[in-house]
């Protein structure tokens, strides 16, 4: 099946055939990051072996946050079980051979997990850096036949099969009018589902939005994130997210409800303004900048509100139910790719680079519609 499989065959001894230790080696810690959102708790092998490569303690740290803390918090329990396992078979980390590397994905599969999870520990060893015979650690064809393998035995199964309808979740929205008669909390409930509907954008996208440096407009407002979304790589950086008026209907208009939003929080930031310019507030007192889980309950009860069955639909079925609503309305699949960023690296470049910005956002139109 691969002409490298032989080769290495006898690199080192089987973990079926080896001598078990006892008990593993302890795990060395290194020193403290400066960077703790990207720590390496649970792996402090990798600073090890990094450190041992002559790179310094803060080099080291920087190669850590290439991993987003949301990836890092993935590969961090299989990378635990990795040096687990190198330790109990007397395996080099950093130094494996193919079978040891299948034998580990095996473990992992024997723990009566799918498709997904297997995948996320084969990743996990591939952003170690891991060359087996000239490939990478997850991209050695022994290891791609071998995910090829679980794929048919337990096949990967998505979290939503079909999505809800938006039309409610819109009629709910517009009976919330006019604005000045809300309570902030409906105030806010309506902002962050509109946003979220009409960017198809996650929880996280909306918990980053902040007031320093908004552009307001006649037809837009520009806010900017105080950090990295998902889709951000060092050769695409969303640093700004457009919210296109909508004239069609003032009761949907998520830039009318964000300047009323604004106008009507400007005397509640003041306590906290100089420490945070978060855009999303609580809407009870003292009224400090939100989390990313109470951005999710708020977006819970609109679709509550508007008969959504939150027993299946969390938050971020958002996402989908918007983009589905545009295929439906025959947008062109560039303007949703780009919208949501669905795609591979270069190819969403390409899409974004030829993006003519239009003085109507098409994508939120055919959502609204």
């Amino acid at each position: 099946m691969d002409g490298h499989t032989s080769q290495d065959a006898d690199r080192s001894p089987s973990p079926h055939h080896a001598k078990e230790r006892g008990a593993s080696k302890p795990l060395f810690r290194g020193g403290t990051s400066d960077y703790e959102a990207h720590s390496t708790d649970g792996v402090p092998s990798i600073r090890q072996h990094l450190r041992s490569r002559g790179i310094s303690e803060k080099g080291v740290d920087i190669i850590l946050a290439s991993w987003k803390p949301g990836t890092g918090k993935q590969y961090r329990p299989h990378l635990k079980r990795w040096t687990q396992f190198c330790n109990r078979w007397d395996i080099g980390p950093f130094d494996p051979t193919v079978k040891n590397i299948i034998n580990f994905l095996f473990e992992t599969f024997n723990r009566n997990v799918g498709y997904e999870l297997v995948n996320t520990a084969r990743s996990a060893l591939s952003s170690l850096g891991i060359v087996v015979n000239g490939y990478r650690a997850g991209n050695h064809p022994l290891v791609i036949r071998f995910m090829k393998g679980i794929f048919n035995l337990r096949p990967p199964s998505t979290r939503y099969t079909e999505t809800w309808d938006v039309q409610p979740v819109l009629t709910m929205l517009t009976s919330m009018y006019p604005l000045h008669i809300l309570t902030l909390k409906d105030l806010s409930l309506k902002l962050v589902m509109l946003m979220a509907l009409t960017q198809a954008a996650r929880v996280k996208t909306l918990h980053l939005l902040c007031t320093q440096g908004m552009h307001i407009d006649k037809d837009f407002i520009s806010v900017y994130l105080r950090g990295n979304i998902k889709q951000c790589r060092p050769t695409f950086n969303i640093r700004t997210v457009k919210f296109q008026a909508y004239s069609r209907d003032s009761r949907l208009c998520v830039c009318a409800t964000l300047k009323h939003y604004l106008e009507r929080t400007e005397g509640l930031r003041q306590e906290f303004s100089q420490f945070n310019d978060t855009l999303l507030i609580s809407y009870i007192k003292p009224h400090k900048p939100v989390t990313k889980d109470s951005i999710s309950r708020w977006i819970k009860t609109m679709l509550y509100r508007s008969g959504v069955d939150t027993s299946r639909f969390t938050a971020g079925s958002v996402r989908p139910a918007a983009v589905s609503k545009a295929k439906a309305m025959s947008i062109p699949s560039a303007c949703i790719m780009s919208k949501a960023g669905w795609t591979r690296e270069s190819t969403f470049a390409k899409y974004y680079d030829k993006q003519i910005v239009k003085e109507v956002d098409s994508f939120q139109e055919a959502v609204l519609e």
